[in-house]
This record gives structure tokens, C-alpha cells and sequence, in this order.
């Protein structure tokens, strides 16, 4: 892994951001909304953080035209539930979509870092398994994430789950925001919090720089190896490779 002061952003024109776990801190509520659901329907009380193991468990280790459809399906076997799987696919959405609107916000700096990525001329891509729907609840519903920043307007392009075949650690996403620019992966740069994520980044070939999320630390020598920099918060980001060459970068942008 290289030092991030070795990052010459000088090269780069596309800066692309995965969603959940790396701009917003939102893996936890899903370990939630599942931890609510399996004592609701099975009255069995699961310790969070097996809940996300076994949900990453799964993730990794099914395909399925809709693979949180499966889960859900999975969910009823595993715990005996007496509900049908649509019905629990409603329930699971309900759990958590006031969540989502209500209390979920951008990660800190990440509202002051697009902006300004923005006013030096990048081109900013939201490339993301998060769903239509979410992201239209970020952008509208969750004021306090619209009024900090406007999905819809700082993102010069987006990329959803619904726009792709493969889910992560295939790098279909990247690849498909490489063929939309008709760009190479030497212009462009990544933030990705997780292993899966790294790993559909890099097989992009694509300079990734890892964002600390507490959910992937159970792979977090994996992708220490694979990432090219990492990175604790974006303010670390943004005073190594922004303020610290603030004035190198507005010429370059200039020029582009």
C-alpha cells in the first residue's frame, strides 16, 4: 500500500464513490433491521455482529437473479418464521426505512469533500449497490442528508444496483463507468469501504483508496493488501490531497 501523499490527483478527471459504508455509515442498520425481524417472527434475540457475518456469509456465497430476496427466503428456513417471504421482504423495508429517512447522514467531511472536488472541476460518479428507491430517500426524503449535499446534483453521473448484472467483487460497475466515459482506469479514482468493493475496483483496474468502516474489519488485512491508500476520514483526505496543494491542483484543473 502507498502513502497517500504519493496520490497525484493531477491524473485523475473521474472520481467515483461507492455508498453504503464509504458516504454514509449505514451497514449497521441493515444488522439491525434483521435483528429486529428475527425476534418479532422467531422470537430468537441474535447478537449483531453474527448477524452481519452470517448476512455476509450468505452474500458471498449464493448467486440469485435477486439475492436479498433469497436472503429473506433464507431468513425463514434458518429461524422457522411463520410469514411468507413477501411479507417479510415488506416487513424487513419497513424496519428500516425510517432509518433511512430520519436518522442516517453523510459520513463526516463528505458534504465539504464533493463540493469541493466538484468546484475543481472533477467529474463525480456514484457507483453503488443501493437501490433506486434508497437513493431517492437520501436525495428527497432525509433532509438533513439533501439540505448537506444534493445527490442528484453534485453526482454527474450514477450507477444503481438496478443498472447492473453482477453484484461486487465483480468489477461490472467500475467497467460500466469506464465504458460510459470512454475513459481509462489511469483517469480515475475510487473510494471503497469494503472488501468486496476493493476487490470490483481494482479488478477494474482502478487506483482504489480504502475509507475505515468498523463493519470490514474482519477483512480489513485483505484489503490493506489489495488498496492502493486508505484513509481513517475524509479529512485526512482533504488536508493531505487537497489543502496542502490547493493551489498545484486549481492550475491543473484550470488547464483540463
Amino acid at each position: 500500500m502507498k502513502k497517500l501523499e504519493e496520490l497525484d490527483l493531477s491524473k485523475k478527471k473521474y472520481i467515483i464513490f461507492d455508498m453504503d459504508g464509504t458516504l454514509i455509515d449505514s451497514i449497521g442498520i441493515w444488522n439491525e433491521a434483521d435483528f429486529r425481524i428475527i425476534d418479532k417472527f422467531a422470537g430468537v434475540q441474535v447478537d449483531l455482529n453474527n448477524i452481519q457475518q452470517e448476512r455476509d456469509w450468505f452474500l458471498e456465497t449464493h448467486s440469485s437473479e435477486d439475492i436479498y430476496v433469497a436472503y429473506c427466503d433464507y431468513l425463514i428456513q434458518k429461524y422457522h418464521m411463520s410469514i411468507s417471504k413477501d411479507e417479510l421482504i415488506l416487513e424487513r423495508w419497513s424496519s428500516v426505512e425510517s432509518i433511512l429517512t430520519y436518522e442516517l447522514t453523510y459520513k463526516p467531511g463528505v458534504p465539504e469533500l464533493l463540493r469541493e472536488l466538484k468546484d475543481r472541476g472533477f467529474t463525480l460518479v456514484l457507483a453503488t449497490a443501493t437501490t433506486q428507491r434508497q437513493i431517492d430517500i437520501y436525495a428527497n426524503q432525509n433532509l438533513t442528508m439533501a439540505h448537506a449535499v444534493s445527490i442528484y446534483d453534485i453526482f454527474d453521473f450514477i450507477i444503481r444496483k438496478e443498472d447492473v448484472v453482477y453484484k461486487k467483487p465483480h468489477p461490472e460497475v467500475y467497467l460500466k463507468v469506464l465504458e460510459h466515459y470512454q475513459t481509462n482506469p489511469e483517469l480515475c479514482l475510487v473510494f471503497e469501504d469494503s472488501l468486496h468493493g476493493v476487490m470490483a475496483s481494482k479488478g477494474a483496474e482502478i487506483e482504489t483508496i480504502n475509507v475505515y468502516d468498523k463493519y470490514s474489519d474482519k477483512d480489513r488485512l485483505e484489503i490493506n493488501f489489495l488498496a492502493d491508500y486508505k484513509i481513517d476520514s475524509y479529512r485526512e483526505f482533504t488536508d493531505c490531497c487537497l489543502l496542502k496543494k490547493s493551489y498545484q491542483y486549481k492550475k491543473i484543473v484550470e488547464k483540463k
